[in-house]
């Protein structure tokens, strides 16, 4: 099994629990190593975000958590960047999720993970309602920031599929839009082998999805191109902190993964540790 968590959120961005009251929650499920990444502020501006002003103290409660909570559970400083990020410096970080939460077109963005009717309007006002348009838009955003940020991780890499249960949507079987998909996890990986693609339950915990990120087809393909892969919950309160984590597993041995890995400290950074499965 899986005892840690690297995508945690707190109330320092739009989480609901604060950082040690998620620390103490994942100590009693019995977790080895919690990893806290806060939404870092954006431009423009994101509500979801944290507030700039925060960050010295978000990162001063963090290591006071680590040094209260050494002998109960290892805990770790990471960020969570997207694609617009600003006011933080990744390498300060024990490390870094990238993600793209939004798409932009001049001054207008939609974000794509707000709700489904959001995202129709942002289909229709930028892609002429082509599913597959916005979907190559959101890959190639996606892949570009990944590339250019080389991160631990990438965050709920089909997070468009968010509100696309039974292909509420769109067709997610519809070959133009695997091929897309899954020519840019050729990409990601052409630049950065080592990445760690997560396996996220968290709509399964917010929207009741039946199955995590990245969905069946894309996660088998992740296993043929050699990826590596990591189970989150990106979690915003205690209750969810190791939600659905069996169904993660399950769906990861089903795609013909043998391992997942955790992250863990060593020598003042996260590294990446195998787990067989």
């Amino acid at each position: 099994m899986v005892h840690s968590n690297c995508h945690t959120h707190t109330v320092f961005c739009d989480g609901k629990n604060t950082p040690e009251e998620m620390v103490r929650a994942a100590a009693e499920k019995g977790f080895a190593c919690l990893g806290f990444s806060f939404h870092c502020p954006m431009t423009p501006d994101a509500v979801w975000t944290i507030r700039p002003k925060k960050i010295g103290d978000y990162t001063a409660e963090i290591r006071r958590l680590q040094q209260v909570y050494a002998d109960r559970i290892e805990i770790l400083h990471g960020v969570e960047l997207d694609r617009d990020y600003c006011g933080v410096d990744p390498d300060s970080f024990d490390y870094t999720i990238a993600s793209v939460h939004q798409l932009t077109k001049g001054d207008e963005h939609f974000d794509v993970d707000d709700t489904a009717e959001t995202l129709r309007t942002c289909c229709e006002r930028f892609y002429g309602g082509d599913w597959c348009a916005l979907a190559a838009d959101y890959y190639d955003r996606l892949s570009r920031f990944v590339i250019d940020v080389q991160p631990t991780v990438v965050g709920h890499y089909d997070l468009i599929e968010k509100f696309n249960e039974h292909g509420a949507l769109f067709d997610s079987l519809d070959p133009r839009y695997l091929t897309v998909a899954k020519a840019h996890i050729d990409r990601i990986l052409a630049h950065c082998p080592d990445v760690l693609f997560e396996v996220n339950t968290g709509a399964m915990y917010r929207c009741g999805k039946a199955q995590p990120y990245p969905a069946a087809p894309l996660l088998r393909y992740l296993r043929e191109a050699g990826a590596k892969v990591i189970v989150t919950s990106d979690s915003h309160n205690t209750d969810s902190l190791d939600f659905a984590f069996a169904t993660a597993l399950a769906a990861i041995r089903a795609a013909g993964f043998t391992e997942v890995y955790e992250l863990r400290r060593q020598n003042g950074k996260a590294v990446a540790r195998p787990t067989a499965v």
